[in-house]
């Protein structure tokens, strides 16, 4: 997304815009978008900045790291941003616009908070029904000192 520096007024400037995942290269084997990407763009100027509120707004599908189940995920982020000018007729924030998609990835993604994973021993997705491994049962180490 690009904005030109001489098109912000002294109000500043309001921008409304839908990006495509795959134009920033986004979707990924466990982490897919299922809809473009809302972008709300407010940029105002100072005498050697432009600042700027960025607010994104999708929806993404990504696989529990416990129980691997696809989930929904919703993308909502407000990012402000302060780029220097330095006689630029335009600023491109697409790669900031990325990066900070990407960092709001979650580190471990959950299907809900209390996911009880899989049966390390079938497979059984535990949040669907047990299976007869006796998985619920605590196993206790014994660690021998001699």
């Amino acid at each position: 997304m690009k904005i030109y520096i001489e098109q912000i007024p002294d109000s500043g400037l309001e921008l409304s815009e839908t990006c495509q995942p795959e134009n920033l290269d986004l979707n990924k084997a466990d982490i897919r978008f299922s809809e473009p990407i809302n972008l709300s763009v407010r940029a105002t100027k100072g005498d050697n900045i432009v600042s700027i509120n960025l607010k994104i707004d999708s929806t993404m599908h990504l696989n529990c790291s416990r129980c691997l189940e696809e989930f929904i995920y919703p993308l909502s982020r407000n990012i402000d941003l302060n780029l220097l000018i330095e006689d630029k007729k335009e600023i491109d924030i697409t790669d900031n616009l990325r990066e900070e998609i990407i960092l709001s990835y979650p580190l471990k993604p959950l299907c809900q908070a209390d996911c009880l994973g899989l049966c390390a021993t079938c497979g059984q997705n535990l949040n669907k029904g047990r299976c007869n491994h006796g998985t619920s049962k605590k196993t206790s180490f014994k660690i021998s000192t001699r």
